[in-house]
């Protein structure tokens, strides 16, 4: 028999999610349903068609599908993203009992994953129009269902902080389990056992990105800093000019009487003194007995000449 599936159907020969841990979970689905799931030919007690097969592998149910569609990208402490799920019966006759169940979980090799049913809720709408959280047994429904008839859930799932970073991909599953049977092909004994239709769907979760706080601008305050005084500046004597020397008159033969010249008077701010021209201070003496000698000299000459006379 070949297994006829709608859209977003996962064969089970071909599925990407561990099928023990899908069996294991359409049995407790089926154990932990209502009383009207346990009431109709006790599925819970059964095994697994697939576990049943096992020494042949060929069992393929081909009467139940399912879908299920969840939002591409969830964000981490983001709001409710809408899902929807469904459920078909495409076989021949009516299914006393469909127990659906939906659950995430992490595709990863890592040898102790993190349930993601603990970050990863899901919400399912209650015939009043509420929400109803689904539990660690992530069961939706169990009710009967007609041949050719679907039925649809709408959901809704976001993801909790504290996530952590395990490697992996996130995928979304949805199992539809029902009793069925299984007929062995060397002998025909028919085994009552339960029939599990996948679906699965992929998503990735997205970390809001961490931003720094802004910091408050503030007034910088300038570094100390080392630095080297700079020396005073000294103060240069200013050089007086020299002044300029007069010369001393000459003794001439001449009819008038020579007026002896004033001694040279020293600038102000010399405090008396003469610059420094390189002449000695013993000069001046010298210099003003030299013009007495000159005057007598020529006082001399005039007194001659009128006694001749």
């Amino acid at each position: 028999m070949t297994c006829r599936r709608s859209r977003r159907t996962v064969r089970t020969l071909s599925m990407k999610y561990r099928p023990a841990v899908l069996a294991a979970a359409a049995s407790a689905a089926l154990l932990a349903g209502p009383p009207a799931a346990s009431a109709a030919e006790d599925p819970g007690a059964l095994p697994t068609c697939t576990d049943v097969s096992t020494s042949y592998g060929d069992y393929e149910q081909d009467e139940l599908t399912a879908s299920v569609d969840v939002a591409p990208v969830l964000v981490a402490g983001g709001d409710w993203q809408p899902a929807r799920a469904s459920v078909t019966n495409v076989g021949e006759r009516d299914l006393p009992v469909v127990v659906v169940r939906a659950y995430p979980w992490l595709q990863t090799g890592e040898p102790d994953p993190p349930d993601m049913r603990d970050y990863v809720k899901t919400e399912t709408r209650t015939a009043d129009g509420g929400w109803r959280e689904l539990d660690e047994t992530a069961w939706i429904d169990a009710s009967p269902l007609k041949s050719g008839e679907t039925r649809t859930y709408e959901l809704r799932v976001r993801v909790v902080g504290g996530l952590p970073r395990t490697p992996g991909g996130s995928e979304y599953a949805l199992t539809g389990a029902f009793a069925d049977v299984y007929r062995f092909p060397d002998t025909g004994k028919e085994v009552p056992c339960t029939g599990v239709a996948p679906a699965n769907d992929t998503f990735r979760i997205e970390r809001p990105a961490t931003t720094s706080p802004t910091p408050r601008p503030t007034t910088p305050r300038p570094a100390p800093t080392t630095t080297t005084p700079a020396p005073k500046p000294t103060r240069t004597p200013t050089t007086t000019p020299s002044p300029t020397a007069t010369p001393t008159p000459t003794p001439t033969s001449s009819t008038a009487t020579p007026t002896p010249s004033a001694p040279a008077v020293p600038p102000a701010g010399t405090g008396g003194e003469m610059a420094g021209t390189g002449t000695s201070d013993a000069t001046v003496p010298l210099a003003a007995a030299a013009g007495a000698l000159a005057l007598l000299g020529g006082g001399a000459v005039l007194m001659a000449r009128r006694r001749r006379r």
